[in-house]
């Protein structure tokens, strides 16, 4: 799982580098990605390896953890901080967002992160649009779904790639046998 996080970590500098927004107030980088993956206790085991790698001098890695586990007011307090945080129709109004605009201006790294590392609760009925994504492999509808939530609301042409697929999910690493680790779909 420390292993994963530090592929996902340089995954999601790339993506972050590829597909960031500019603060109008600070000219600084900032990037709302997805990562997400199939189970929660491996989603919080690399949650916390994430936090342990820290980042690279001049950047800040943002995290949340979201999932279905969570009791309903916890889980309702995440959802509205992400609604109103990856609503993007309005151009800029995220930085305007007091809890950005708070870890912009108290902080004096150039580039920053928000990353959701989040369970399939992510694809349910969340109208949310990230700048890019990471995810397990899973079902084609999962897979939809997600793309689904990837620049959801704006239109501008997008010449890189902003979803990266894992070749295989993190059962089959950890597993390292031929036996299929993903066979119960959805």
């Amino acid at each position: 799982r420390q292993q994963l996080a530090g592929f996902l970590r340089g995954g999601a500098l790339r993506l972050h580098a590829d597909h960031h927004g500019t603060d109008p107030h600070s000219g600084k980088r900032v990037s709302f990605g997805l990562m997400r993956m199939a189970n929660i206790d491996p989603l919080v085991d690399v949650a916390l390896a994430l936090f342990q790698l820290g980042a690279p001098v001049g950047t800040r890695i943002h995290l949340c953890i979201y999932h279905s586990q969570f009791p309903t007011f916890v889980r309702s307090a995440i959802e509205q901080r992400l609604d109103a945080a990856l609503d993007r129709r309005k151009e800029d109004a995220v930085y305007e967002l007091p809890d950005i605009r708070q870890r912009l201006d108290t902080s004096n790294d150039t580039d920053h992160l928000f990353i959701v590392l989040g369970s399939p609760v992510t694809e349910v009925g969340r109208d949310h649009d990230y700048d890019w994504a990471v995810m397990e492999p899973s079902s084609l509808r999962s897979l939809i779904q997600l793309a689904g939530r990837v620049r959801r609301h704006r239109t501008q042409e997008v010449n890189r790639p902003n979803i990266l697929i894992l070749e295989r999910n993190l059962r089959a690493f950890e597993q390292q046998s031929n036996k299929a680790a993903y066979c119960k779909p959805g």
